[in-house]
């Protein structure tokens, strides 16, 4: 078993936190993969204020790190084997266009991000133009 972070003092919820990272926040994969029950986290973060400050400032970033790391492996292209008759002919790379305009949103918003133009004729027939996301129009 890899070594587990210490965020407690109880080893249940440290192995559940840890599994948790793993699953990329995945409560009910890491419940399952931890012996425990989904409800019994939702009862640790309402009982144990401790937890509550654990999981959501250390563990909840880290996992979201996990899901991040893999949608820029998707974005950016993976190998996926290709068979035929059940044997393994070579490989074909697969990207996810999808994902990648989700990224670069994300880390560029002022550049990527969602807009609307809407155009404006006042009385005199003058238009004006005012994107959607304008803080001034």
């Amino acid at each position: 078993m890899a070594k587990l972070y210490r965020f407690t003092n109880e080893k249940k919820k440290n192995v559940f936190l840890n599994n948790l990272i793993s699953c990329g926040g995945n409560i009910g994969r890491a419940a399952a993969k931890s012996g425990i029950t989904r409800q019994t986290h939702y009862n640790w973060l309402k009982e144990d204020a401790r937890y509550a400050a654990v999981y959501e400032n250390d563990v909840r970033p880290q996992a979201i790190s996990v899901l991040e790391d893999e949608a820029q492996r998707r974005a950016t292209g993976f190998e996926e084997d290709v068979y035929y008759k059940g044997q393994k002919v070579g490989t074909v790379t697969k990207y996810s266009d999808k994902l990648m305009e989700i990224l670069l949103k994300a880390n560029a918003p002022e550049k990527y991000r969602e807009r609307s133009e809407v155009k404006n004729v006042d009385g005199d027939g003058v238009a004006t133009t005012a994107w959607e996301d304008d803080e001034d129009g």
